[in-house]
């Protein structure tokens, strides 16, 4: 069986982007942030290829000391049975901030992506800047948490076509 930890190289079409930040613009100009997820297959043993977008059924949530988005059950056990009938793999979730990228505490303790390998992508200021890979703060689940990647680990794992 294929691990996501062992991925080299994910391949990420363009078109899966402008996907997601077109939702994750339209949350950010209600003020509250957005999530995608991106499945797809391994094409060998280290090469994944990005195949599909799903911007789940979600809630935000604005409290005073910070933004928050939820995805139900249903919707989680909706998209599992999605990903099982159409033989894809759940690679990595992305959502937005409304200012700087990074993890928090609540993106650490209640991913949606949790099989070890996977990724976690966080984009700035609602993503209303142009797309830029520079911008995105990227995270890898290890045995130990999430890790962070530098730009240059980002760009050696992340293939934009």
């Amino acid at each position: 069986m294929k691990k996501l930890s062992t991925i080299q190289k994910i391949i990420l079409p363009t078109s899966h982007i402008s996907h997601v930040y077109e939702h994750l613009r339209q949350c950010g100009q209600q003020g509250v942030e957005g999530v995608g997820l991106w499945f797809g297959e391994f094409q060998t043993d280290v090469e994944f290829l990005i195949k599909s977008t799903i911007i789940p059924s979600q809630k935000a949530y604005e409290f005073e000391d910070g933004l928050l988005y939820t995805v139900g059950e249903e919707e989680l056990e909706r998209i599992n049975l999605w990903q099982y009938e159409n033989k894809q793999t759940l690679i990595a979730q992305i959502h937005s901030h409304p200012n700087e990228a990074y993890h928090s505490a609540t993106d650490d303790a209640y991913p949606i992506v949790t099989k070890l390998g996977g990724i976690s992508i966080v984009v700035p200021d609602f993503a209303f800047r142009a797309f830029k890979i520079e911008d995105w703060a990227v995270y890898r689940l290890s045995g130990s948490g999430w890790d962070e990647l530098n730009i240059e680990q980002t760009k050696t794992l992340i293939q934009i076509l």
